[in-house]
Order: C-alpha cells, then sequence, then structure tokens
C-alpha cells in the first residue's frame, strides 16, 4: 500500500521526504475514540539495519475494527531521495483486545541510505481511514548513511593526442580512490570518436588490463563515418577532475558529466558510477524494459536493467534490458545510450541521471536528432535496423496455454470456430502443451495428427509458430541433448562441469551461445524439427534466461534494484549462475542480459538456413539493444486487468525506441481471470497493436473473441479497420526497417513543439496518419483525447471531427474504438478478408484526408511480403489542387490488383464536380456520390504499375 497525501482525516502527512507504507497486518478493535491519542499502542520497538536490510520487532496494542500498522522509512537525503520496497511483515497474534501482541518485520532498504523510520498505527472505521497524531515513533538509524563519497575524486588527464580525428585521453586516479565497492581502476583510457555529424562516441576503459567489452557480432557497434563535413555537437572536457560534456552549436547540453554535488566519475573492477546534468522536468524516454508510463518520472525513476522473468510489475525490471533514453526538450529529440551489458541501476532524480553499473567499460553514443525519426534513425544505425517481417505476421494471431489446447482436435475447434464467427485470423500458436513432456523439438501423444493439420492451415492460407524454450532436458537418449553433449556447447560450472537447472521439463541445461558450434547444433535441431512440424516461425521464450531455482553465485558488494528488492533478490535469483564460464572465458555475471539476445540472433540464422531467401520470424521474451535487428517481440506475463491494458501502450511505445517495431502485448490478458467488458476493450486495442496476439493461460476461463457476441463484434469492427489498412501497415514496417522509425507512435512524435502531447500515453497513432484513442477505463462509454493542431477526420464516416488542437470527449460505446486520420495524409487501403493473403488479392483503394490547404501524401510498397530482397514497387499518391497524381518510382514487382476507388475527405464543394477524368478520359458520372463532404469515385480499374492522373473539375 502506498501513502496518499490527502486521504487521511486527522494525523502525519510526509512533507519533505519519500516514504514507503508498509502493512504490518490488521488488528480488532474498538472504536476511533477509543483509539484516537494513545501513546501507549506501540512499546518495545527494536532494529537492526545490516546489508541494506532493515528488520526488528514491536509490541502492539490489541483494538478491535480494522487496525492496520505502518512503517514509512525516509532514504538519505545527503544522495538522494528515493523511496524503498516493501517490507515483509510477520504477525503472532495471538493476546485478548486491549493486551500487546508480538509483531515482526524485515526488509530490504536502498543501498543509498535510509536515515530514520516512524511507526504508527492507522484505524479504518466504515471505509474512512483515521491516522493517528499521538501514538507514532521515530527511530534514528545510527549506521544507515551510505558509503561515502569523500574519497571519490575523480580522475586527471594525464596525456592528449588525436589521431584521424579520433581524441584519446589518458587519465590517473586522483588520489587514493574510493573503493566504495571494489578496488578503483588507477588507470584509464577516454576515446572521443565522432560516428557522424550527428552522432558521438565517449568510451571509457582500463588502460592496463582487459576488461568485458560487448563483441560487435553479437551487439553491432556501427562505425564511423570516414568523411563528416560538419557536425551538430562538439564534445569538450576538463582536465581535473574529468568531466566531459557534449553540447549542440547553440550552447545547449545534451549531456555534461560535471554534476555539483556527486562524484565525477568512479570506476572500480565491479561498480562505475556517472552522472550527467538534466533540466528541471525533464521529457525522458526509454529505459528498459519496464511496465510504466510512457514519460518517466524526471524525480522518482529507479530503472534496474538485469533480465528476468517477471511478469508485468510497474516500475521493476523485467524481461530486457536496453540502456538508452531520448529526452525532449524544446521540440528537439537527443538520445543517449550507454553500449553495457552488465547488470547497473539507473536514476533519474531532479536535475540529474546516474548511472550505477556492475562491470564492463563506460561506452557511452550521443546522437543529437534534432528529430524524433532521426534520433531513432541514429540509434538504430549503431544497433542495425529493425528486421522487416513477412507480410502474413501483420495479420491475428491466436493462442491459448493448457486448456482445450492440449491436442490438436482442442485447436482445430477453436479454430473452426473462430472461423464461423466471420473473425480474422492468420496464424495459429501452440504453446507448450504440444510436447511430449515439456521436451523441445517433440510432439506428444495427442499430437500425432499434428503436421497434417498445419499443412491444412497452410492450404487456408493460414501460418503456424510454435513454443520453443533454451531448458534442455537431462535425458538419456533425446538427440538434441545427445547432440549437445558431443558438441560440447553446453553451459558449464568454471570447474568444466555441467552447469543443471530447472525448467518445465525438469532438470535442463542450457546452450552456451558464446561456443562457436552453439549455432550449428541449433539449426540441427530446428532443422530436423521442421520435418514434424511445418512451422512458419519459432517463438522462443524463457529466455533470460529463467530457472525454476536459484543457483549459488557470485554476488557484488553493490546490490541493484533487482526485482524491486536491494539485497534480497540478488542476480542469482531464478536464472543462471552468475559463476557460469563460457566458452570465451567471460562470465555469466558480464553476459547475462545478452542470453535472449544471442538465442534470437542464432534463431534467425537457423529459420535463415531453412529458408534460404525468405523473412524470418522469431517472437522473444528478453531482448537487449540491437535485438530488433533479428527479432520481434512481445511484453511477456501480463494479467487481465485494466492496468495492464493500459500500460501495454506505453510498453509497445517504448520498444520503438529501442528499434523493435513489431511488439504487442497478450490481448484479453495472459494470467488471470478477464471478463466480456476488458476483453471487449482490449480487442479493439490489439487490433492496433503492430503484432496482434490473442493468449491466455492454464487454469483461466477461455477468452477467445467467439465466447462473448459483444467481443465477437468489437473484433469484427477493429480488426476490419486493420486489414483494411493492411497497405499502410505494411508500408510503415518497410520503413521502419530501412530507417528504423517508429511504426506505433507517441503523439509527440509527429508533434513534437506541442508540450500538451508529451505526457500522453493513452493514445497512439500509427505512422503519422492515423490516431487511435482506446477506452481504458472499466465501465466507460466515452472517452475524451487530445487532437493535435490540424484537421482530424472520423475514420467511420469521413467527417471532421477536429480542427485545431485540444482535448475532446468522443462516445465509445462498448463495441466501438475511435480512430481518426491525419489532414493532409493519403492511407492505401485494401478490400479485406479474412485473412493477409487473401486481402492482398483484393482490390485497392486510396483514403485522401485533405488538409486545410486541400492537400495530402501518401505512399505506397508491394512486394511478395516474403522475401529478403524481393522485387517491389514503390508508389507515391499526392493531391494538390483538385488532382491527384499517382507516380511510379520503382516498379520491378508486378501489382496485380486494380485501384478501384478513391475517397477524398474533406472536399470543400457541397456539389459533386462536374466532370472527373481519369488519365484524360472522363468518368461516367454514375461512379460519383457525394455525402457529408467525402467525395467517393468507384469503377475505376486502375493500373498501379504506371503513372495515372485523376482530375476533378
Amino acid at each position: 500500500m502506498w501513502f496518499t497525501p490527502g486521504k487521511t482525516t486527522c494525523g502525519r502527512q510526509p512533507k519533505t521526504w519519500f516514504w514507503i507504507v508498509l502493512v504490518l497486518g490488521c488488528l480488532c478493535g474498538q472504536t476511533r475514540g477509543q483509539y484516537v491519542d494513545d501513546p501507549s499502542a506501540i512499546q518495545n520497538v527494536t532494529y537492526t539495519y545490516d546489508n541494506y536490510v532493515l528488520s526488528g520487532s514491536m509490541m502492539l496494542k490489541s483494538y478491535p475494527n480494522n487496525m492496520d500498522a505502518y512503517i514509512y522509512y525516509e532514504t538519505y537525503n545527503g544522495v538522494w531521495n528515493m523511496t524503498g520496497t516493501t517490507i515483509t511483515v510477520h504477525w503472532q497474534w495471538e493476546n485478548s483486545d486491549n493486551t500487546y501482541g508480538n509483531w515482526s518485520f524485515s526488509g530490504a532498504i536502498s543501498p543509498y541510505g535510509i536515515s530514520k523510520f516512524y511507526v504508527y498505527l492507522v484505524l479504518v472505521e466504515s471505509g474512512v481511514t483515521y491516522t493517528d497524531d499521538n501514538n507514532g515513533q521515530y527511530y534514528q538509524v545510527a549506521n544507515g548513511a551510505p558509503r561515502s563519497t569523500a574519497n571519490c575524486t575523480g580522475y586527471d588527464v594525464v596525456h592528449t593526442s588525436v589521431s584521424n580525428g579520433v581524441t584519446n585521453l589518458n587519465l590517473a586516479l586522483n588520489g587514493n580512490g574510493c573503493a566504495l565497492y571494489s578496488p578503483d581502476v588507477k588507470y584509464l583510457t577516454v576515446s572521443i570518436t565522432p560516428y557522424s555529424g550527428d552522432l558521438v562516441r565517449i568510451k571509457i576503459t582500463d588502460t592496463a588490463n582487459k576488461r568485458w567489452q560487448l563483441p560487435a557480432n553479437v551487439v553491432a557497434e556501427g562505425a564511423p563515418s570516414k568523411s563528416i563535413k560538419t557536425k551538430s555537437y562538439s564534445v569538450s572536457y576538463t582536465n581535473s577532475p574529468f568531466t566531459f560534456k557534449v553540447t549542440r552549436p547553440s550552447g545547449e547540453v545534451l549531456f555534461d558529466t560535471n554534476v555539483s554535488g556527486l562524484p565525477s566519475l568512479i570506476f572500480e573492477d565491479e561498480y562505475l558510477e556517472i552522472s550527467s546534468v538534466l533540466p528541471d522536468n525533464a521529457n525522458i524516454y526509454g529505459l528498459g524494459d519496464m511496465a510504466d508510463s510512457f514519460r518517466r518520472s524526471p524525480d522518482t525513476t529507479l530503472q534496474t536493467l538485469w533480465n528476468i522473468d517477471q511478469g508485468t510489475t510497474r516500475k521493476n525490471n523485467a524481461y530486457g534490458s536496453h540502456p538508452v533514453y531520448y529526452e525532449l526538450r524544446d521540440g528537439l529529440v537527443h538520445g543517449v545510450f550507454l553500449r553495457n551489458s552488465n547488470g547497473m541501476d539507473i536514476a533519474l532524480v531532479p536535475g540529474q541521471i546516474t548511472y550505477r553499473v556492475l562491470g564492463g567499460v563506460l561506452d557511452f553514443f550521443v546522437f543529437t536528432g534534432p528529430t524524433p525519426a532521426a534520433a531513432l534513425g541514429q540509434y538504430t544505425s549503431i544497433i542495425g535496423k529493425p528486421a522487416f517481417v513477412p507480410l502474413w505476421t501483420l495479420g491475428f494471431h491466436q493462442c491459448r496455454y493448457g486448456g482445450t489446447w492440449v491436442s490438436t482436435q482442442g485447436i482445430k475447434d477453436t479454430v473452426d470456430s473462430l472461423q464461423q464467427a466471420g473473425l480474422y485470423l492468420d496464424t495459429v500458436w501452440a504453446d507448450i502443451n504440444y510436447m511430449n513432456a515439456y521436451d523441445d523439438f517433440t510432439l506428444g501423444s495427442s499430437f500425432w495428427d499434428w503436421n497434417a493439420y498445419v499443412a491444412t492451415l497452410h492450404q487456408e492460407n493460414l501460418h503456424h509458430v510454435p513454443i520453443v524454450d533454451p531448458g534442455i532436458p537431462i535425458v538419456n537418449g533425446y538427440q538434441p541433448y545427445q547432440d549437445g553433449l558431443s558438441s560440447d556447447i553446453f553451459l558449464k560450472w568454471p570447474n568444466g562441469t555441467l552447469f543443471f537447472g530447472q525448467v518445465w521439463p525438469g532438470v535442463t541445461v542450457w546452450a552456451d551461445w558464446f561456443h562457436p558450434q552453439s549455432g550449428n547444433w541449433w539449426t540441427n535441431q530446428i532443422t530436423k524439427f521442421h520435418q514434424i512440424d511445418s512451422f512458419d516461425g519459432l517463438w522462443i521464450d524463457m529466455n533470460e534466461a529463467s530457472n525454476f531455482v536459484t543457483p549459488a553465485g557470485y554476488e557484488p558488494a553493490y546490490k541493484i534494484n533487482n526485482d524491486g528488492a536491494w539485497g534480497i533478490t540478488g542476480l542469482n535469483t531464478r536464472t543462471l549462475s552468475t559463476n557460469v564460464t563460457h566458452y570465451s572465458g567471460v562470465t555469466e555475471y558480464n553476459v547475462h542480459n545478452l542470453f535472449g539476445h544471442y538465442e534470437a540472433i542464432h534463431t534467425h540464422d537457423a529459420l535463415s538456413a531453412l529458408n534460404p531467401g525468405k523473412r524470418t520470424f522469431v517472437l522473444t521474451r528478453s531482448s537487449f539493444a540491437g535485438t530488433g535487428h533479428y527479432s520481434q517481440k512481445w511484453n511477456g506475463d501480463n494479467a487481465a486487468t485494466w492496468d495492464d491494458l493500459y500500460l501495454s501502450i506505453p510498453q509497445i511505445m517504448s520498444n520503438q525506441l529501442f528499434g523493435i517495431p513489431m511488439v504487442g502485448s497478450d490481448i484479453c490478458g495472459f494470467n488471470g481471470e478477464t471478463t466480456e467488458e476488458l476483453c471487449n476493450r482490449w480487442a479493439q486495442l490489439g487490433a492496433f497493436y503492430p503484432f496482434s496476439r490473442h493468449h491466455h493461460a492454464t487454469g483461466n476461463a477461455d477468452s477467445f473473441f467467439f465466447v462473448w457476441e459483444s467481443v465477437t463484434q468489437s473484433a469484427l469492427n477493429a480488426y476490419t479497420v486493420r486489414y483494411t489498412l493492411l497497405p499502410y501497415l505494411y508500408g510503415l514496417m518497410q520503413q521502419a526497417s530501412q530507417t528504423g522509425n517508429s511504426v506505433f507512435r507517441p503523439l509527440w512524435w509527429d508533434n513534437p513543439s506541442d508540450a500538451n502531447t508529451y505526457g500522453i500515453d493513452t493514445q497512439f497513432t500509427l505512422g503519422n496518419g492515423l490516431l487511435v484513442t482506446p477506452v481504458l477505463t472499466e465501465g466507460a462509454t466515452s472517452v475524451t483525447g487530445y487532437f493535435p493542431n490540424g484537421i482530424w477526420y472520423d475514420w467511420y464516416t469521413g467527417s471532421a471531427e477536429s480542427t485545431s488542437a485540444g482535448y475532446k470527449t468522443l462516445d465509445a460505446n462498448l463495441t466501438h474504438i475511435n480512430v481518426h486520420v491525419k489532414g493532409g495524409v493519403i492511407l492505401p487501403a485494401q478490400y479485406p478478408s479474412k485473412t493477409t493473403y487473401n486481402t492482398t488479392q483484393n482490390p485497392y483503394f486510396l483514403i485522401a484526408a485533405l488538409d486545410s490547404n486541400g492537400m495530402s501524401s501518401g505512399s505506397l510498397y508491394v512486394d511478395d511480403g516474403v522475401s529478403v530482397n524481393s522485387k517491389y514497387s514503390q508508389l507515391s499518391f499526392d493531391v494538390s489542387g483538385s488532382t491527384l497524381t499517382i507516380a511510379v518510382s520503382q516498379n520491378t514487382f508486378h501489382i496485380a490488383p486494380k485501384l478501384s476507388s478513391v475517397q477524398v475527405w474533406g472536399y470543400s464543394s457541397t456539389s459533386p464536380p462536374n466532370a472527373i477524368y481519369l488519365n484524360g478520359r472522363r468518368v461516367n458520372a454514375a461512379q460519383v456520390t457525394l455525402s457529408q463532404q467525402v467525395l467517393n469515385v468507384t469503377g475505376l480499374n486502375v493500373d498501379l504499375n504506371t503513372k495515372s492522373v485523376l482530375q476533378w473539375k
């Protein structure tokens, strides 16, 4: 429970401190009059504070009626005001009223220090919370201050040189150092490398000793340009102590490590700390994986990066690690990427960002934008552009864990029901239930006819994706295990013995992805598996890596806030031991965050070998910087809650910033029971996820779209929009693969000067043309959304909804989601069928939504939908005055479907045109209609392989 100022009707409220509230338990008691002003209610409080854990006991008097006891604690004010984590409390209550019972408490506290804690009682009576002024007691924590940084005086520059445009600095430790958590590194080397006119790299590493650094074949690092004419930045530094600063030519500071009151640089064997100045109330985005608001709190964000099997939990670290942030300031965007795979905490507090890293080197890339698209393009020029997905992956995906999906027949029955309900469907998934005893690359006895059914799916232009986990069971005669032993590719302890853990199939081993033969082994297993399951892509789960047991392993002195529990949840909790040694000699301690990323690379390579020349589809749960170059992603085990429905939006938007545009969340929620209303709203929102899959967990009732008539209608309404706009969505994906630009965008992406958009994460746009305003609140029949400046047309009517920036309340009945089209954009569309393949065979039509000047533009990209280097056609559409021009810039791929109609939204006259001409030939008047400023010209039959002109007079 979090303390909420203003909720109490009497009593103490925190003022200058951040507090965490700890519910100690419920008592039985008497009336408020007997409770208030009882200073004897709490007695005999004792405590210890050791290794960041506060524990102790107290005596509490018994009262009737819903009595709670709370602890607040104040973190050390000399460093930063950051709240800690909830403490676990144990209640041993055996006494009657007005006698004392024993309570004990124990929990992790921020390693940055605690100065005092405060214990008091709360009475809840008839739904009202009363907080007493007089029964609370403060307790000073004598040994609570953090480790002193008084001796952390940084480094001095002792030598400077410049070679081929690269500035190299030699640093020496200033004084004896501080050794906060491990020995100081005495000598450092700094290299400042201009990569392009808008991208610079600043790297700090140990001069004398080799340290772990990310290999370029695992995480790309781009390459510096050989010719840079002008730069949109300058880099300066101070000599004693060494700090550096990156600024724009205007003087605007983008990154500055000279932060008042903080050490300039700490560089120890197992602890690195560096900070940068931020403006007040900075607009920061990125830093993940996480489930949180899209705009990170500039005052109280603590982002831990240590991949963990953890479902959607607000603010805690999750499945992936992405140490990159973007700052939006006065309409301009820049970003900072720390190329480091070690565990770390990144803290945002007023006026600064601080990195606390468990090893490796400090390898910063600063990119200057200044537009959002330019900044993301610069970042993906380092880590790799996103993979271009096969077209079929943009359809609707259906999955189920357990329930009726434990046999071929059970899955077939669901597919039949979806089709009989007239619902859209492209891909049928299989969770671990298809396996024999949860062993990878096997089929269970109830799936004896599975491959024959997959062939039937293919005949219906449907696709199939099964799950594959990285844990390989130790079973004699099990071929993947035997082959791995023969190739010696499994992870080992430092003494050379196999490392064992446990996941779904029982005792398991894991591949060492750094081993030069692991890729061949993985490819061989996947190739043989394809002979019994003709899948079209692969789903790689549990790859943080997840482990059902916690092994022994090294824990450093500095405790990152893993799983939101400093000092309690160690690095080894539910994963691989940090002591595990990889083929290259590097330990898991350094490469833990790369496990899922490297597995995605090997899986991509295996599918490329299986189907040469074809695009791959790999869905991963765990990720790192650059994973999007090889794989797609879903947000893991969410829950059927309204909060998780909302959180899916900032999660997907954040992954765009990480270079992973093809991402989504499990529609209707994975864990827990959904409701008809929640599933309605989720089906509507999920239809606009880049990756759109319904999935729910074993033990829960079916929540397929056909279960409720209203949900069926919601899904039909929303997915009709999606499949109609398949050419538009596919074009966005193609552009993302070339430029890195985002697909699922915050409103500020195309309106960076509109400060009203900076905190909005309950709406989004697909590209720059489609604004989606979902209902995210239970019981709502309307929704308020923000419309950026310009004309916005209602998707369903074509009428102008908004013509100026501002908020507007929209009707939203149970089966309706509000969608609007931006004036000035031309959307390419096709008449929808129930699969993506069948939709691509249908005629095209255009929606030309005019801006206030009567103009609009758009584009169309068409290829075969599956090939890596497919022939393609690229078209542009432009409306100016009363003329639509269709130009063809590339036409190596023949477009068979014709353009059948054109809709002009915002047509200014109340009467139809006197005449319409297509390529100089008059269009029959019967083909022209005008309704509510929507001009519709049908029956055109335009060949899209050549230039065409449509004019209305």
